[in-house]
C-alpha cells in the first residue's frame, strides 16, 4: 500500500520529461494518464475480501484524509493494523437509503412500522429533492452520506437542535432520535461507519421528561363528566374505574361487562384502530386480553348509563395480519360508546369529546394513571395491578412507583425492621432466639 503517482512513470530510452517536475529536484516523465483525472492514488488490499482497492486524490500532502492522499493512506494503514477497518465506499450510501433498507428488514408490528415511517419522513428526510429541510421545518440529514455524518457529529447535533421547533416535547424528540441512533448502530455493526455520531463525543439524547404520572382527583373527574355529552359522560368514570386505554374504551362492548356472579369484571380483549383508512377491531396493544375486577360503584354507574343509552351494534373487519384465518372477517360488537347511528368512535372522536369538556392540559390518558393510583395507594399488590391493567410489572413500577402507599417512608422502614427484630429483643431473649443460637453453636 502506498501513494501512487498516476500521471508519471519510470522513463524509457528516448523519453522526454514533462514540465511537472520543475522545481522538485528531479525530472518526471508522462504516463498514459498524464493530466487526466486526479493525480494521486492510494492503493490497499481489503483485509476482509483480499481484493485490491484504490482511491484518487488531487492533493498529496496534508492532514485531511478526505482530500489529501497521504493522510488517507495513513488512516487506512492504521485501521487495518488496529483491525477497525471499514470499506470507505460503503459509507457513501445516504442515510435515507440505508435507513429505508434497515427499516424494511425490521420485524415490528404494522402500527409501529407506520409510526416509525412517519417519524423518518417528517423529521429526518428532506421534504423535496435538493432541500436541506424536512417537511416539518427541521434540518434534514437523510440526504447526507453515512460516513460524512459519522465524521461530522456537528451536522447531527444541528439536526437534534432543530427538532425542538416541530417537536417541543422531549419525549417526542427522544422517539425520533432513538430511531436514528438505531440506524447508526446498525451501520456500525455492518462496518459502514466507525462510530455513532449521536453518542460521540457526547450523548445527544434529550433528558427524559422528569414529570411524573399524576392522577385526577374525584372532583376533577366529576367536573369533566358533567361537561361531557350525556351519551359519553360515562367515559370519565369508566376510564378511572378500569384503567383501560382510550381505544380499549372505544371498543368496549356491553357483552364484555359481567355484572353478576362471584366475580364481576370487565373483559378487555380488543381495541379500535385505523387501518387502511378505515376503523377496524384489532387485538390489544400487547396482545394480552385481561379481566378488570368490576367495583360495585362502577357497576351501578354503568348500569344506569346502559339503561339510558343501550349499546349500539357495530360491525367492522377484524384486523390481525398475524392470523390470516381471522384477518378481515366481519366482527360485530354492541359498543357502549358508539355514536348516533351506530358509528364507532375514532381516536380523534374520543379525544375531541374529552378536550371539549376538560381544561387545557388535562390528558385523557391520566384516567389510566388515576386507576393505578387508586389501586397502589390502597395497598393492592403491584402484580395484581399490572395484570388488571394488561401491562407488565416492570412498566407499572417504572411509571407508578411514586404512587405506592408511603405516608411516612422513614417510619415505614423503621416499622418493618421492628416487626422483624422485636421477637428477639436483647433484654429478654426469646425461646426462638435461644434455640437459634444453640443451633448455630452446634448444640
Amino acid at each position: 500500500m502506498a501513494v501512487y503517482d498516476r500521471w508519471h512513470r519510470e522513463p524509457e530510452p528516448g523519453d522526454q520529461p514533462c514540465k511537472c517536475g520543475r522545481g522538485r529536484g528531479g525530472k518526471l516523465y508522462p504516463g498514459v494518464h498524464h493530466m487526466q483525472g486526479k493525480r494521486w492514488q492510494v492503493r490497499w488490499r481489503d483485509p476482509a475480501t483480499g481484493r485490491q482497492r484504490k482511491r484518487n486524490f488531487e492533493l498529496r500532502d496534508g492532514a485531511n484524509r478526505n482530500i489529501h492522499a497521504d493522510a488517507f493512506d495513513k488512516h487506512i494503514q492504521g485501521t487495518i493494523v488496529a483491525r477497525t477497518y471499514t470499506d470507505p465506499r460503503a459509507g457513501e450510501i445516504s442515510f435515507q437509503s440505508y435507513a429505508e433498507t434497515w427499516r424494511a428488514a425490521r420485524t415490528h408490528g404494522e402500527v409501529s412500522a407506520g409510526l416509525m415511517e412517519g417519524r423518518f419522513r417528517n423529521h429526518v428526510y428532506p421534504g423535496a429533492p435538493g432541500s436541506e429541510r424536512t417537511p416539518k421545518g427541521g434540518t434534514a440529514i437523510g440526504q447526507h452520506p453515512m460516513a460524512v455524518l459519522a465524521q461530522r457529529p456537528s451536522l447531527v447535533a444541528a439536526w437534534v437542535a432543530s427538532l425542538s421547533g416541530p417537536l417541543p416535547a422531549p419525549g417526542s424528540r427522544r422517539l425520533v432520535i432513538g430511531d436514528v441512533s438505531a440506524v447508526f448502530d446498525a451501520a456500525l455493526g455492518d462496518g459502514i461507519i466507525v462510530r455513532n455520531p449521536l453518542k460521540s463525543p457526547v450523548d445527544l439524547m434529550p433528558a427524559r421528561d422528569s414529570r411524573r404520572a399524576q392522577p385526577y382527583t374525584l372532583a376533577e373527574i366529576e367536573a369533566v363528566a358533567a361537561k361531557l355529552p350525556e351519551r359519553f359522560a360515562i367515559l370519565a368514570h369508566l376510564g378511572a374505574g378500569s384503567g383501560m386505554r382510550e381505544m380499549e374504551l372505544a371498543a368496549l362492548g356491553t357483552g364484555d361487562i359481567q355484572f353478576l356472579g362471584k366475580r364481576p369484571h370487565i373483559r378487555v380483549e380488543r381495541q379500535l384502530r385505523a387501518a387502511g383508512g378505515q376503523l377496524v377491531f384489532a387485538p390489544l396493544k400487547n396482545r394480552k386480553p385481561h379481566d378488570v375486577p368490576l367495583s360495585p360503584e362502577l357497576a351501578r354507574r354503568l348500569a344506569r348509563h346502559l339503561e339510558q343509552f343501550p349499546g349500539r351494534e357495530v360491525t367492522l373487519p377484524w384486523h390481525d395480519p398475524r392470523r390470516p384465518r381471522e384477518h378481515g372477517r366481519p366482527h360485530t360488537v354492541r359498543l357502549v360508546l358508539a355514536r348516533d347511528g351506530g358509528v364507532p368512535m375514532s381516536r380523534w372522536a374520543v379525544q375531541s369529546a374529552w378536550r371539549g369538556a376538560a381544561p387545557a392540559g388535562w390528558n385523557l390518558h391520566r384516567l389510566r394513571h388515576t386507576y393505578a393510583s387508586a389501586q397502589l395507594r390502597a395497598g393492592v399488590d403491584i402484580v395484581r395491578v399490572a395484570a388488571a391493567m394488561g401491562d407488565t410489572v416492570d412498566v407499572v413500577v417504572k411509571t407508578y412507583a411514586h404512587l405506592l402507599r408511603d405516608e411516612d417512608g422513614d417510619a415505614a422502614l423503621r416499622d418493618a425492621v421492628d416487626a422483624f427484630l422485636a421477637p428477639c429483643a436483647p433484654d429478654v431473649p426469646s425461646e426462638q432466639a435461644s434455640g437459634a443460637l444453640a443451633q448455630a453453636d452446634g448444640g
